[in-house]
C-alpha cells in the first residue's frame, strides 16, 4: 500500500504537481541530506549536494522506469553528487581526503556516542537565541531552508549565515570535547554547583530562582539534581501527608476545576464549546479520553512528588501512551496564562524567562491570573519532528479559521527539545503552545513524544466574530467556594 501511495505521488509529480512536489520532498530531504552526509562528512556539503541532487531528481523524472523506486534512484543521484562537490571542494582547498575507516565500531562505544549525542545538544544550547532556533529547526528538527526561513520570518540568506556560523561554533565545540577537555559538560557543572550552594538560602531566595533558571536551560534537564536538592526542602511537607479528609476534599474539588472544561465549554451552543467540537472532529485520528481525578489518591501524589521517587502527575497522560507504540489522544481541560504588562498572554515558562527576578514573576502572577480553556493532546511516535506539529496546526487552522492569518515563533520550555508558539492574527491569546519532548521522567525511553496545548478563545473568537474573554483566575478561587470571576 505504501509503494502504491509513493506511485501516485511520482505519477503526480511527473505532472508537475505542485503538491506531489512537495511531499516527495517532505518525505526524501532528510534522507538526501543524510546520505550526502555520509560521502561528505560536512553538513554545509552535505546540504548542497542534497539540494543539487533533488533539482537534477525532479528534473529528469521522467527518465525513472519504476516509479516504486524513487528513493533508491534518488540516492544514487544523492551519493553521485556529494562525491563530485567532495572531491571539488578538496581541489580547492588543497586537502587530500583520507580513506574511510568503515569498521564497525565496538559494542563498548555505543555509551560514549550516546555522550557525545548529549554533550552536542547541550553544546547547541549555549549558542545564542538566534543561533540556537535555526541549528535546531533545520538539523534536529528536519525542517530544510525555505521552511525554516518561512518559519523564523527571515531570508534564506540570513538563515543560511546563520547555520554556517553555528556550525563553526559547534565544530569548534566538538572538537574540545574530543580531545578531552568537554568545556561544556564543565560547563554544566558549574551550574549544578552553583544550584546546590543556592538551595543553602533557601528556595525562596533570589539566588536560589537564578540558579533554577540556569539549570532549567541545561539538556538534558538535571532532574536527578534538582529533585536531590529540592528533597530536603520538601521534607516538611512530607511529615503533614497523608492530609486531612476536607483538605483532600477541597483540593480535590480544586483540581477538577483545573483539569475539566468549564460550562461554556461543555456547551455546543456557545462558541467556545462549538469550536472544541469542530476541532475534535478535524482530528478524527485522535482518541477522546477525560482526566479523572476520582480514583486519584492525592495524598500518595503529593508523596511521590516531595519525595521524588515517581512519576506523581501521571494522571494527566492519557491510558495508552506508554503502554502502546504509537497513538494520539486529545482532552478538555484549563490552561493557566499570565496577562504581561503589554497585553499578551504567556505561560509561567516564558514569564519566568522573560522577567530577571523572582519578585517580578511573583507580582505579575498574583495581580493577572488567567484560566483558558483548552484542548490537550499528546502523541507518541517512532519518529517526530517539530515540523509535524507546525503542519498538524497549520492543516487544523485551515479547517476551523480559514480566513485567519497563523504565525508560528519559537517556544522554549525545559520540556520540550524545541517547541513552537501559534498565533491567530493580532489576538494576544496563543492559539496553541506545544513541542516534542526531551527524555522526561514518566515516558518511557523508546519512541517520541509530542504534546500541544490549544487554547480555544483565540479559536473561537475568530470563528465566531465575537471576544471571547479568559477568565480571571487567583489561588483564592482555585481553593476556595467561589467561582472564577469572569474578566
Amino acid at each position: 500500500m505504501a509503494n502504491e501511495t509513493e506511485q501516485n505521488w511520482v505519477k503526480r509529480a511527473q505532472k508537475g504537481e505542485s503538491a506531489a512536489i512537495a511531499e516527495l520532498y517532505r518525505r526524501y530531504w532528510r534522507a538526501a541530506r543524510a546520505a550526502a552526509f555520509g560521502v561528505t562528512g560536512d553538513f554545509a556539503l552535505a546540504e548542497d549536494a542534497a539540494s543539487e541532487a533533488f533539482y537534477a531528481a525532479l528534473d529528469g523524472l521522467n527518465d525513472l522506469r519504476d516509479n516504486s523506486r524513487f528513493g533508491p534512484w534518488l540516492r544514487t543521484i544523492v551519493v553521485r553528487t556529494a562525491g563530485r562537490l567532495k572531491a571539488v571542494t578538496s581541489k580547492e582547498n588543497g586537502i587530500e581526503q583520507p580513506h574511510a575507516d568503515h569498521r564497525s565500531s565496538a559494542p563498548e562505544s555505543h555509551l560514549e556516542q550516546q555522550e557525545l549525542v548529549a554533550l552536542i545538544h547541550e553544546a547547541v544550547s549555549y549558542l545564542s537565541e538566534t543561533l540556537r532556533e535555526a541549528i535546531s529547526l533545520f538539523y534536529f528538527e528536519g525542517y530544510n531552508l525555505k521552511e525554516a526561513a518561512h518559519f523564523l520570518d527571515i531570508p534564506k540568506g540570513t538563515l543560511k549565515r546563520r547555520l554556517h556560523e553555528g556550525r563553526q561554533r559547534l565544530r569548534e565545540a566538538a572538537e574540545r570535547i574530543l580531545e578531552g577537555t568537554r568545556p561544556m559538560n564543565a560547563k554544566r557543572e558549574q551550574i549544578l554547583q552553583q544550584l546546590k550552594d543556592a538551595a543553602d538560602e533557601g528556595i525562596q531566595s533570589e539566588t536560589f530562582f537564578q540558579a533554577v533558571r540556569q539549570a532549567m536551560r541545561l539538556r538534558p534537564v538535571p532532574h536527578e539534581k534538582l529533585r536531590k536538592v529540592m528533597q530536603k526542602h520538601w521534607a516538611e511537607k512530607l511529615k503533614k501527608l497523608p492530609m486531612p479528609p476536607e483538605k483532600e476534599r477541597k483540593l480535590r474539588e480544586a483540581l477538577g476545576r483545573i483539569y475539566g472544561p468549564s460550562e461554556k465549554a461543555r456547551d455546543p451552543n456557545h462558541p467556545a464549546g462549538e469550536t472544541a467540537n469542530a476541532i475534535r472532529a478535524a482530528l478524527p485520528e485522535f482518541k477522546h479520553w477525560q482526566i479523572d481525578l476520582s480514583q486519584i489518591d492525592l495524598s500518595e501524589t503529593y508523596r511521590r512528588m516531595f519525595d521524588g521517587k515517581g512519576q506523581a502527575f501521571s494522571f494527566l497522560q492519557p491510558p495508552g501512551l506508554t503502554t502502546q507504540s504509537e497513538g494520539s489522544y486529545i482532552t478538555a481541560s484549563r490552561g493557566w496564562l499570565v496577562e504581561d504588562k503589554d497585553g499578551r498572554f504567556c505561560t509561567t515558562a516564558e514569564l519566568i524567562q522573560s522577567k530577571t527576578t523572582s519578585r517580578e514573576v511573583k507580582e505579575q502572577i498574583q495581580q493577572k491570573n488567567k484560566l483558558s480553556d483548552t484542548l490537550f493532546l499528546w502523541k507518541r511516535s517512532e519518529t517526530l519532528d517539530l515540523r509535524d506539529i507546525e503542519e498538524l496546526l497549520r492543516r487544523l487552522s485551515k479547517t476551523i479559521t480559514p480566513k485567519t492569518p497563523v504565525r508560528f515563533c519559537s517556544y522554549e520550555d525545559p520540556r520540550y527539545r524545541t517547541g513552537l508558539r501559534m498565533q491567530l492574527g493580532d489576538n494576544p491569546i496563543p492559539a496553541a503552545i506545544g513541542g516534542v519532548h526531551i527524555p522526561w521522567p514518566g515516558l518511557p525511553e523508546e519512541g517520541h513524544f509530542a504534546s500541544v496545548v490549544i487554547y480555544l478563545e483565540p479559536w473561537a473568537a475568530a470563528r465566531s466574530g465575537q471576544a471571547v474573554e479568559l477568565d480571571d483566575f487567583s489561588m483564592a478561587d482555585f481553593f476556595g467556594d467561589e467561582k472564577p470571576r469572569k474578566s
